[in-house]
């Protein structure tokens, strides 16, 4: 049978395009948003972690997050800009979500990582999606939905 994602299967996770101009800021907005310790690093080792603990309710380093086996965690990046994008950054955090969900397979829980763009560049901007792409993990992406999976 076939399972249909619901409001308890996804959560999704809005993050401001502009937080990609900088590292600290995106470090910044996803500590904010994921609810990261006081401790959290701002270094993409330490954001590793925090996205590989979601698949453990007591060491879950995100407080926002609800845990559910099989459950998809959706980063959704709204107006990206490539004018004022690091492409750097979006391929740092390609490969560090690739990492996680290689780490969150490995418990069997079910449980990835999603990111999507909306806005009029995303992903139609062929420079984004060759930073994402040529990661060196696997990453399928749906240019209809534009949604990328980061597979690991």
């Amino acid at each position: 049978m076939p399972r249909t994602l619901s409001e308890f299967h996804y959560s999704t996770v809005f993050i401001d395009g502009i937080a990609f101009s900088s590292a600290e800021r995106l470090h910044d907005e996803l500590a904010l948003k994921l609810g990261f310790p006081d401790w959290y690093g701002r270094n993409w080792d330490a954001l590793l972690d925090c996205l590989s603990s979601i698949d453990d309710p007591a060491s879950n380093l995100c407080a926002h997050w609800e845990f559910r086996s099989g459950k998809r965690l959706v980063f959704s990046v709204r107006s990206l800009s490539m004018d004022s994008t690091d492409a750097g950054l979006l391929l740092l955090l390609a490969q560090t979500l690739a990492d996680a969900n290689s780490r969150l397979r490995e418990s069997g829980q079910g449980i990835s990582i999603w990111i999507e763009f909306t806005g009029k560049e995303a992903p139609a901007d062929y420079r984004m999606a060759a930073a994402i792409h040529d990661a060196p993990r696997s990453c399928s992406m749906s240019r209809t939905s534009n949604s990328i999976g980061m597979t690991g």
